[in-house]
């Protein structure tokens, strides 16, 4: 005979193994959980999906209270109980009702009593129980209010309203508080039993209305949970800590029941059917209750509980005999009989059941007995508590010759009874079925009878490899046909019985069998052990497990996630050249990501991905190879308030899936959890600035004066590279021996933005323009975000470093630069460089010979042009780095926020998630914030042409520049020069206290006036502000000045130190104030508006918003009074050859955005200037606080009694009210090629000769060519009068740039040769400034490119 095996086969991809409870029908059974013996302890109560438990948290004992709970939502339910009373509640927050059962009572056993039905007006999400004051609160989603009714939800009354709803709430009893979520910012908010007295505790703004909240009275704290974490702080709000949950590495992982006992923490979670168990710090995990379903909330329960015969029970094992499909075989069976039974309650233990027979009656000898028992009556259901029914003997005679009364208790899964003895011979009846053979034993159906030992029972080690098998040929033009590869699964074994057993096969998938074979020979076997995609994706999808499924990255790093997949790839060809072609794309994205925010102009997110495109490829030929992610740290330039994380998916595209790779269609893949460390609060209250005549502080703290004039370094980061370059100058003759700053060049990438206030360096006079020159030359939008508030600026680079700066009295007030991550021991300059332990002892590091102690030497080291290392080539030119290949730091990056789905093209996804160049991202730029500036495009070079000589930057004349865009957009002005005083050794020392000042008197006013701005130090919990420094800064500025000039711009930069902190802190953007009308940073910035906005507005966000009536950084300017210093390009004068003169841009100081045009047209005739009847109102456009452009209407130009127009123009005023205007300034519009206008006098001469004669047209004909030859003479006489003067210029500016860099003894050599570096403020076009401006927009320049910041342009290098 052949001996007989079973094989259960299951692919390792999905094994998963499922551990039974004591509930299922069928014997599966865990000892660990309700089969305990019940004993005193603490108890909680437990709701899962359909049930209400009483569990034991000694010895995990479980006691079901409530089953068959009606639902039809995945939402969460919760439970609360009255400590009195016998009653037990919970809520339906999907039908918004509330429910209650009776427990411990005897009545209304397991009975359920609707309290607020879905009918009901009301929609209760989560509720607590007063026992103190017979009352129910729950948080209602109707009236988005908590409301107060009786315990039988009647007499409703709403005790506290929000306007974004409530989310979860508990009540300490004894001290008469609700505690509750407010979903508005995402806080835990507590207010009286009666709603007054409210204040927010917690601000977490990942906090959702499913968070759950609890009060541990003993531990002092309030926890909640926040996803898959729980966290917990001081009732005061302060002290926040975080648990994580057992399965915080899967993001479906959710926790939604919190209780505390003692030393411990118990916790459930949606996923599992367990009560989790941790001390208070999340260690020493434990499991301490399972139960039948996921686990919606729990309670620690100090109710009253009686025992319950589910729990306390006598076990009867091994029952299986006791079937009524066992018939007693005398020969080897021995007879059971329950006339020794002891009275009591019984549990039966048997893989056929645990059911009397009611029915279907036995017959004797069956149930392994003579006499066997059945049950003359019906079963219980759970509802029904204790049943008495009676029991009745079957024998030859009778189906009820004797009969005995016994009770049956419905457990839910499992019926207990309460049995009594039996006569002899006779015994209960338990289960159904055929009862299957021992485990030494078998037969033909491995059921008895015929159980025998002669049977093989050889053990066969069963492995499921993947591999690729050959399918269907799919023809492919010009290719010999060859078969395409198919994924498939193999069940390999060996065969130990040399080809005499047969075999069944199974294919189990999760518990179910897919497939199976019985009864097959080895030798027929080949196709059963074979499985394919066919046989079960209809019905399962194939499963990825990872190693790891959490991670830890720290902001600005990386860290690799690798996979590998144990599936092959299929191929639609065995070709080797397609074979290497075939691959297969599995895509990123973050799931739960939401919307995109904006926090201080940095997008809101957790990770980023360096890589080609969103997703990883595995191909057909190296599937088996390791694949590596790398996961970066997104900088989010936030103090965050807890650690940041994010959870990474993969799928695969159904579109793109081809037909010899359906086994990976719709795959599943456990996401994968990346928690974000902060990095940012490292940099907490580092802050470089430069202010007033100039005081310096660096990133780690060090402060110092430094008084020297012109170009510095104040910060450079040659990752991007990223630049900050300050021009100093004199204060003024009042100020003997100072310096301020007049200019700030900002350098990101390509890109380069330009503010200069002044038109000479010198040492001892100020000349500054009449107007700020304002730039912007860019090559990508993502360079620079750039605020403009008034005179306040804030730009912000791609590695979140924040530059701000102020204008006051022309001068630079501050410059303040906040580091990034990035920015940390690699930034350097006037700034230091900032390190993680802000240590200021390396501030202090030379341009070229690192760290030294002498500041004056340091500074004298970074200024721009000059290093004396002529080894160091990084400082002897300026080079733009190629960002995508030569500097590792700036490689693309992805964002994969969203899932890819198979309607988009590919490409299109890459292009928007993949276009970062930095792991951080600032936010799209409002369309019109650009357009604020004249700007030229740095990455378009000019046409080839001869080359032309340079122009000295001393040369005596403007500047025109235009915009690419726009030739009306144009500005002129005065080149920056340097004056002889420069090169002077002589410095004038600054001076002492004089007009009555003393040292005393100054501090009392800047300790006064700066103390006065902090509001009662109000800031200092979250920003350690320098006050000390500050103030003396203030006391020397009142010395060297004589007077308070410089007060109100120390205390300018005092406060944007603090805003600087204070927006960077993220609880600041959640908290709310005492009164809870607006948040911490809204009520702090609210107070730091410049001299409190004059009492004529309010302080929003530390901005002045006026009063009618006034304008102004502080509102103290009347609208009655017109803008000043008003001024055109070019005198007015706008020529049509160069020009479309459809716009022009109008200069001076201009303090709000609305400014009113009065525009009055004239027209110029050849005798005679002719206005328009009426004036026009408009608004003009603003642009910055130093320029407006002003639209032009088309031409009007007619012919006025019979007379040519030669030219037209307006007369243009300017006014804040509309109604006071200032003095009116002139534009002329005219064709130069035949006129020559004046804008002053209102007139014009023409430049043709009359057309009248006849005899004049040959000398017309003469005119018309000398006078280009005439000019080209004057062109070149000029051309050599600029190479003599730049000859003649050469020696001075070579002194310039090497000033105050003397040979010193301490760190150079008498005979040290200095070279020097291209400085910013002497580069510029390489062409002449007649040329057509056009011609740069022929195609983007090489990467290596001079810039010439002060003028305005850039200059290709060779």
């Amino acid at each position: 005979m052949n001996g007989f095996h079973t094989l259960f086969v299951m692919p390792i991809l999905f094994v998963a193994s499922a551990k039974g409870c004591c509930w299922t029908h069928g014997g599966c059974f865990s000892t660990y959980t309700c089969c305990a013996t019940y004993s005193a302890g603490p108890n909680s109560i437990v709701l899962d999906w359909n049930r209400i438990y009483l569990i034991n948290m000694n010895d995990s004992t479980v006691t079901k209270l409530v089953v068959d709970i009606p639902r039809q939502s995945s939402e969460s339910f919760q439970i609360d109980y009255h400590q009195t009373k016998s009653y037990i509640y919970w809520v339906d927050p999907f039908y918004g009702t509330m429910h209650r059962t009776c427990y411990p009572c005897y009545d209304n056993e397991r009975m359920i009593e609707e309290i607020v039905p879905k009918s009901s007006l009301y929609h209760p999400i989560s509720f607590a129980i007063d026992s103190e004051h017979d009352h129910i609160y729950w948080s209602d989603r109707n009236y988005n209010a908590v409301i107060r009714s009786n315990l039988d939800g009647l007499n409703e009354t709403v005790i506290i309203n929000s306007s974004f709803g409530i989310g979860h709430l508990t009540i300490d009893q004894k001290q008469s508080w609700i505690y509750f979520m407010d979903d508005e910012i995402g806080s835990i908010e507590r207010c009286s039993l009666d709603g007054d007295d409210l204040v927010t505790v917690i601000s977490d703004s990942v906090m959702t209305k499913k968070s759950r909240i609890l009060l541990d009275f003993d531990g002092g704290r309030i926890l909640w949970s926040v996803r898959n974490m729980i966290r917990s702080a001081f009732f005061n709000g302060s002290d926040v800590q975080e648990i994580k949950g057992h399965g915080y590495r899967y993001s479906w992982y959710s926790i939604n029941g919190i209780a505390v006992h003692n030393d411990y923490l118990y916790y459930t979670d949606n996923w599992g059917r367990y009560v989790n168990k941790v001390d208070r710090f999340g260690s020493n995990f434990a499991r301490a209750a399972l139960v039948h379903n996921s686990i919606n909330d729990l309670k620690i329960y100090h109710g009253r509980v009686v025992k319950d015969p589910c729990v306390t029970h006598t076990k009867l094992v091994n029952a299986e005999k006791r079937s009524t499909g066992f018939f007693a075989d005398w020969t080897s069976e021995e007879s059971i009989s329950d006339d020794i039974l002891e009275e009591g309650w019984y549990r039966i233990y048997t893989d056929n059941g645990d059911d009397m027979p009611t029915r279907q009656l036995p017959g004797t000898k069956f149930c392994g007995t003579t006499n066997p028992f059945w049950l003359n009556g019906t079963l219980p259901t759970f509802k029904d508590g204790n049943m008495t029914v009676e029991a009745c003997m079957q024998t030859n005679q009778s189906i009820c010759e004797k009969s005995v009364y016994i009770m049956i208790r419905n457990c839910d899964g499992y019926n207990v009874y309460y049995l009594r003895p039996t006569p002899a011979y006779s015994a209960y009846c338990f289960g159904s079925g055929p009862v299957h053979c021992p485990g030494s034993m078998s037969s033909e159906t491995e059921y008895y009878p015929g159980c025998s030992s002669n049977y093989p029972t050889d053990t066969v080690t069963v492995e499921v490899e993947a591999l690729l098998t050959e399918g269907e040929i799919v023809p492919i033009p010009i290719v010999d046909p060859t078969p395409s590869l198919i994924p498939i699964f193999k069940c390999q074994f060996e065969d130990k019985s040399n080809g005499s057993y047969a075999y069944d096969v199974y294919w189990l998938i999760c518990g179910n069998v897919i497939k199976y074979n019985t009864n097959l020979l080895f030798k027929d076997i080949t196709d059963a052990i074979i499985l394919k995609e066919t046989d079960w994706h209809d019905t399962h999808k194939m499963n990825m497990e990872s190693d790891r499924t959490y991670y830890t990255v720290t902001e600005g790093e990386s860290i690799n996630i690798t996979f590998t997949s144990t599936v092959p790839v299929g191929c639609i060809s065995s070709h080797p050249v397609f074979r290497s072609q075939c691959d297969l794309n599995f895509y990123l994205s973050q799931p739960y990501y939401g919307a995109s925010t904006c926090i201080n102009n940095v997008i809101k997110r957790d990770i980023v991905f360096k890589t080609e495109f969103c997703g990883i490829r595995v191909g057909n030929l190296d599937w088996m190879e390791k694949r590596t992610l790398q996961v970066y740290g997104y900088n989010d330039g936030m103090y965050n308030t807890n650690n940041r994380y994010a959870y990474i998916r993969l799928s695969t595209s159904s579109k793109y899936i081809s037909t010899q790779n359906n086994i990976w269609r719709d795959v599943h893949i456990n996401q994968i959890r990346v928690n974000v460390v902060d990095k940012d609060s490292v940099l907490k209250n580092r802050l470089c600035q430069s202010y007033n005549d100039p005081h310096f502080r660096t990133f780690d703290g060090a402060y110092y004066d430094y008084m020297e004039v012109g170009e510095f370094v104040m910060y450079r980061n040659d990752i991007g590279p990223y630049w900050v370059h300050a021009l100093f100058t004199s204060c003024g003759s009042r100020f003997p021996g100072t310096s301020c700053i007049c200019g700030i060049a900002i350098r990101s990438k390509e890109s380069l933005f330009v503010l200069r206030t002044c038109e000479k360096i010198s040492r001892t006079e100020k000349y500054l323009l009449q107007q700020p020159v304002v730039s912007l030359t860019y090559c990508n939008k993502t360079d620079m975000v750039i605020e403009n508030t008034n005179n306040n600026y804030k730009i912000i680079l791609p590695i979140a470093t924040e530059i701000q700066f102020s204008i006051a009295r022309r001068f630079i007030s501050v410059i303040s630069i906040k580091p990034a991550v990035k920015d940390i021991n690699t930034a350097k300059g006037l700034c230091g460089v900032p390190s993680t332990s802000k240590d200021p002892s390396d501030d202090f590091t030379h341009r070229d010979y690192g760290p030294i102690n002498d500041g004056q030497i340091f500074a004298d080291s970074w200024r721009a042009g000059i290093s004396q290392n002529t080894d160091n080539n990084a400082n002897n030119s300026i080079v733009i780095v190629d960002n995508n290949q030569n500097n590792l730091d700036l490689a693309t990056y992805c964002s994969c926020d969203h899932p890819y789905w198979s309607t988009d093209p590919l490409d299109d996804v890459n292009s928007v998630q993949c276009n970062l160049t930095e792991s951080t991202e600032q936010c799209s730029e409002p369309s019109n914030s650009f357009d604020s500036f004249v700007q030229y495009d740095s990455c378009f070079q000019p046409l080839p042409q001869p080359q032309r000589k340079r122009r000295s930057i001393n040369f005596p004349h403007k500047i025109s520049k235009r915009s690419l865009n726009n030739n009306d957009d144009v500005v002129d002005f005065k080149p920056l020069i340097y004056s002889d005083d420069v090169n002077g050794t002589e410095i004038e020392s600054p001076a002492t206290f004089r007009n009555g000042w003393t040292s005393d008197g100054a501090y009392t006013i800047c300790f006064n006036s700066i103390n006065d701005a902090l509001q009662n130090d109000m800031y200092k919990d979250y920003v350690d502000a320098p006050v000390d420094k500050f103030i003396e800064a203030c006391v020397k500025d009142i010395e060297v000045a004589g007077d308070t000039t410089f007060l109100t711009d120390t205390v300018n930069a005092m406060v944007t130190s603090i805003l600087t902190e204070l927006v960077k802190t993220e609880s600041l953007y959640t908290k709310k104030s005492a009164d809870g009308s607006q948040t911490l940073l809204e009520y702090f910035a609210s107070e730091l508006c410049l001299n409190n906005c004059n009492d004529n507005g309010l302080c929003k966000s530390g901005v002045c918003s006026c009063d009618n009536g006034h304008v102004g950084e502080d509102c103290s300017y009347n609208t009655t009074s017109p803008p000043t210093g008003i001024s055109l390009p070019f005198d007015g004068e706008c020529k049509l050859t160069i020009r479309a003169c459809e716009t022009i841009n109008v200069f001076g100081e201009f303090l709000t955005t609305s400014v009113w045009c009065k525009r009055r047209h004239f027209q110029i005739l050849e005798n005679e200037l002719l206005y328009t009847p009426r004036d026009e109102l408009v608004l003009a456009k603003y642009r910055n606080p130093f320029m407006l452009t002003l639209n032009l209407p088309a031409s009007r130009k007619k012919r006025s009694v019979n007379k040519a127009v030669w030219s037209e123009g307006y007369d243009i005023s300017f006014s804040y009210d509309g109604q006071n205007f200032g003095e009116e300034t002139s534009i002329i519009i005219y064709d130069d090629l035949k006129y020559s206008c004046n804008t002053t006098t209102k007139t014009c001469i023409s430049l043709i000769v009359d057309e009248s004669a006849d005899e004049t047209d040959t000398k017309k004909d003469v005119i018309m060519i000398l006078a280009p030859v005439a000019v080209s003479v004057v062109v070149i006489i000029a051309i050599i009068g600029v190479v003599c003067f730049k000859l003649m210029t050469k020696a001075s500016k070579a002194k310039i740039a090497s000033y105050g860099d003397e040979p010193n003894q301490k760190t150079t050599s008498s005979n040290n040769q200095k070279e020097r570096e291209n400085t910013v403020s002497e580069l510029e076009f390489n062409l002449e400034e007649t040329t057509d401006v056009n011609v740069f927009a022929m195609q983007c320049a090489p990467r290596k490119e001079n810039i010439d910041v002060w003028n305005g342009g850039y200059k290709t290098s060779k």
